[in-house]
């Protein structure tokens, strides 16, 4: 179970980046890199035993590949890495729950709408960029709108678009919640915990018996009545700039 929330989130970079064509893969690690340098410019799966890391310092150094490493929490690979001068950005949680068909939503979420056509793709990425504050460019989101694996959506208030989240079948079959935001206008509203319950419905409709996520810490508090257990923590590193 400790590996499938990165391997979830893993899997989720990996299908973004081969729609949208920036996806690198080397001996030493992968990296998605669109364009900007907006959402999700990551560099992931870096073999400890193999990774040449001043080799990868100067890299992110030159713009090569994106300032933003992310790893499960893991000392030894942790070590080299502050040895070779990358500092730690950011902690995530890693979360998971069990599902059980009792507790399964009810299908009554007439303000969600799929994104399955380029105008409600622009709109997803317009709303994305606006909910977490960082760039997230519509062509990352036009190719992903015909995926079979990964679904998105976007919801409504009072006729208004607000919020947005998105859920992946990974190759295990758990499924993944990614990217749920509000707006910073239509927060308090109630409508990330109505985004959270469709994506957990099509958890169900998925067939996947554990949902996985990543949460900030205040986000965690919010998972952890949802009946989501913390189970490892995600970090990101990158150099001193």
């Amino acid at each position: 179970m400790k590996n499938n929330i990165i391997n979830n989130l893993f899997e989720l970079w990996k299908h973004i980046g081969t729609n949208g064509q920036f996806l690198y893969s080397t001996e030493q690690y992968s990296h998605v890199k669109p364009k900007n340098h907006s959402w999700p410019s990551k560099v992931f799966e870096l073999k400890e035993s193999e990774t040449n890391f001043k080799e990868l310092y100067h890299n992110i150094e030159n713009g090569s590949i994106p300032n933003s490493i992310s790893i499960l929490e893991n000392e030894a690979l942790e070590t080299q890495l502050l040895e070779c001068k990358f500092i730690l950005k950011s902690i995530v949680k890693g979360m998971y729950l069990n599902l059980l068909e009792k507790d399964k939503p009810i299908n009554n979420f007439t303000s969600i709408e799929k994104i399955d056509n380029e105008v409600k793709a622009i709109q997803f990425a317009k709303i994305a960029s606006i909910s977490f504050g960082y760039e997230v460019l519509s062509s990352t989101i036009i190719p992903l709108t015909n995926s079979s694996k990964l679904k998105l959506f976007i919801g409504k208030y009072n006729n208004d678009y607000a919020s947005c989240g998105m859920v992946l079948l990974d190759k295990n079959e758990i499924s993944g919640l990614h990217m749920i935001g509000t707006m910073p206008k239509y927060r308090g509203l109630g409508l990330g915990k109505i985004m959270t319950n469709k994506l957990l419905f099509e958890s169900f409709e998925n067939k996947s018996k554990q949902v996985v996520l990543v949460a900030s810490e205040s986000g965690e508090r919010i998972y952890s009545k949802l009946g989501f257990i913390t189970q490892r923590n995600l970090k990101s590193y990158s150099i001193n700039e």
